[in-house]
């Protein structure tokens, strides 16, 4: 029997994976909404950036303080809650957005800040929903990388809709009931309801993070993270510059997308040998020559084949950096410690858009795809390299 088919046979596992990306299309439709409402309001498109920048720097601070609580007091309670005052604050954003843009702005980071838990919250479970099973848990991280790229594929897809049927503020709420529903489904789940993570003493703020190795995780998802940003960023830049429709640029990720869920099929249904810790190290080289095709060529559809390949890379990469992250956490710290990772991500995601934006000033608009298979080959240099002081220190027979 093959891992996925291992986990797929796990009571709930398919019910909270599918609650999980349901829950978290507003992530994907947030701040592509406030864009549009914004706009459609007079404000710029600086304006509208500050919004989406509002959002994200939200949910960087606002994820390791539900991930924390979390711990304390159970999933269910603080998922709800955050589901809730999410709600509240998209809700807002559409009735104040039209008379006073800097109190959108503060609503939007509130939605931010308010981002319910699930994605470490899911990642926290799946060591109980896999029973001890060692090859379905690492299926359920590389299923986990892969399929949430559909929220990054569905959710705008989500929002043109309702933005075409009726209107950017309509968009804003369908995407807080969205949500909504998401968490509550997951929270509901009998997995979330019977976890305990904090059945240890409480440890001091900022302790997950410094766990052992955990900082040099987190390193490794901030490159990983730039890497995305840069694939983002250079793939608008190459639809624009090279094939002459910036429109495009959604179908040539929407590949990217499908390369990873690919990719995390996969990676599920192989059995791996080799240690996650000395996987990671392969696998983020892989991830990094997997960006070559994409510096050579120069029209849509090898393009889209090109960034097919790597995101297939994606996904069997952020599982091992998935199970290392849940194997290193402290007691009664795993959903902050996944929590502090997706921060990490989201910093590291922002940056690398920041630095695509800088390379694809000229040209064809490839070289942001040269910068995040460098960022790629970086954290893999830096993961191999926490090995050297020991090796340098040890004995001689």
């Amino acid at each position: 029997m093959s891992d996925l088919r291992a986990l797929t046979g796990r009571p709930h596992a398919m019910r909270m994976l599918a609650c999980a990306l349901v829950g978290r299309l507003p992530e994907a439709m947030i701040a592509l909404a406030v864009l549009l409402v914004a706009r459609s309001h007079g404000g710029s498109y600086g304006t509208a950036g500050a919004l989406a920048a509002a959002f994200a720097l939200g949910a960087t601070v606002g994820g390791p303080v539900s991930g924390r609580i979390a711990d304390r007091v159970g999933q269910p309670l603080v998922l709800v809650a955050t589901a809730l005052g999410r709600g509240a604050a998209v809700a807002a954003i559409a009735l104040l957005a039209a008379s006073t843009l800097p109190v959108a702005a503060v609503a939007t980071a509130a939605a931010g800040a308010l981002t319910p838990p699930l994605e470490p919250a899911l990642r926290a479970l799946w060591p109980d929903i896999a029973a001890g099973d060692e090859h379905a848990l690492h299926a359920a991280y590389e299923l986990d990388a892969g399929a949430q790229e559909l929220i990054f594929v569905l959710g705008p897809l989500l929002v043109a809709g309702v933005v075409a049927l009726a209107s950017p503020e309509a968009a804003l709420l369908v995407t807080a009931a969205v949500g909504l529903g998401g968490t509550v489904g997951f929270a509901a789940g009998r997995p979330s309801r019977v976890w305990q993570g904090g059945r240890h003493a409480p440890v001091a703020w900022s302790a997950a993070a410094r766990a052992p190795e955990v900082g040099l995780l987190l390193a490794v998802g901030a490159l990983a993270g730039a890497a995305t940003g840069l694939v983002n960023v250079t793939t608008t830049a190459f639809a624009e510059r090279t094939l002459g429709d910036r429109n495009l640029a959604g179908w040539l990720l929407a590949a990217w997308a499908v390369g990873a869920l690919s990719g995390g099929l996969a990676a599920a249904a192989r059995r791996w040998t080799l240690a996650p810790d000395r996987r990671l190290t392969r696998m983020l080289l892989v991830f990094g020559a997997a960006f070559v095709p994409a510096l050579l060529v120069r029209s849509g559809l090898p393009m889209a084949l090109a960034l097919a390949l790597a995101g297939a890379a994606l996904a069997p990469t952020l599982a091992c950096v998935f199970v290392l992250t849940g194997a290193r956490a402290l007691p009664g710290t795993v959903t902050e410690t996944f929590a502090w990772l997706t921060s990490s991500f989201l910093v590291g995601s922002a940056g690398g858009a920041a630095a695509g934006g800088a390379l694809s000033g000229s040209g064809s608009g490839v070289r942001g795809f040269a910068g995040a298979a460098l960022a790629v080959v970086a954290a893999a240099g830096l993961w191999q390299a926490r090995h050297v002081p020991a090796a340098v220190l040890s004995p001689r027979e």
